[in-house]
């Protein structure tokens, strides 16, 4: 049975992470309204754009935030023969050190795809990182989406199937360098719901949790009344 304390501190810990993820939000949203043009989320980082710094330091918290989800939700499992193999805490926190990556080593004018004849190994590292981060938290709404929590399984399986229909979609036509209006639309509309998810995962966690911990003190402890008896 968890303490009191340990409780309290998961709470702290969960206030933390949802104001480190819409301080984060904020701060590169505010940052996409400098600019007239449609640009994609990492172009708002790229070297020599003025908003390079306030986007790197939006994006750190973007990184704390979902590090510290991890931990508050670190006491659940999946269910599955692969999805189990580790817990969905695990891939939160690969998620945040693959972002903290492309966080740090930010991309060039345009940030082109490795493929590209412009490319730089700063953009190959940018790009890679950031489709490991997003690759580790796609896995972990999968393995959410198992969890023995009725609600947490349909927020994560429905959240899961919206953000990677459109973070797919807006990827493939960046990649195909089509129209950037649409592609990079879909890009923000697909970070604002995997941050609405991470927030609402937070909240319900921690709320349904107490409730289960007391009952099973309950009956921990009838148990062992009728053990004494």
């Amino acid at each position: 049975m968890q303490s009191d304390a340990a409780t309290k501190a998961d709470r702290v810990v969960g206030g933390l992470a949802i104001l480190a993820l819409v301080a984060g939000s904020v701060i590169i949203g505010t940052q996409r309204a400098r600019y007239e043009r449609f640009l994609y989320i990492s172009e708002l980082g790229a070297v020599g754009f003025r908003s390079e710094e306030w986007f790197r330091w939006g994006f750190v918290l973007v990184v704390v935030g979902i590090a510290l989800v991890g931990w508050v939700v670190r006491d659940v499992r999946s269910r599955g023969r692969v999805l189990d193999r580790w817990r969905p805490s695990v891939s939160l926190l690969l998620s945040a050190g693959w972002f903290l990556v492309a966080s740090q080593v930010n991309c060039t004018d345009g940030c082109p795809a490795p493929t590209m004849p412009n490319a730089t190994v700063r953009d190959a590292v940018h790009i890679s990182a950031a489709v490991l981060g997003f690759a580790a938290g796609a896995w972990a709404m999968l393995q959410l989406a198992t969890a023995t929590d009725r609600f947490m399984r349909r927020i994560s399986a429905v959240g899961g199937v919206l953000v990677a229909g459109i973070a797919a979609t807006g990827g493939l036509i960046s990649l195909a360098r089509g129209n950037t209006d649409v592609g990079s639309t879909l890009e923000y509309v697909a970070a604002a719901l995997g941050i609405a998810w991470l927030v609402t995962l937070t909240v319900v966690h921690l709320a349904r949790r107490a409730p289960a911990v007391d009952e099973r003190g309950d009956a921990e402890t009838s148990a062992d009344r009728v053990g004494v008896v």
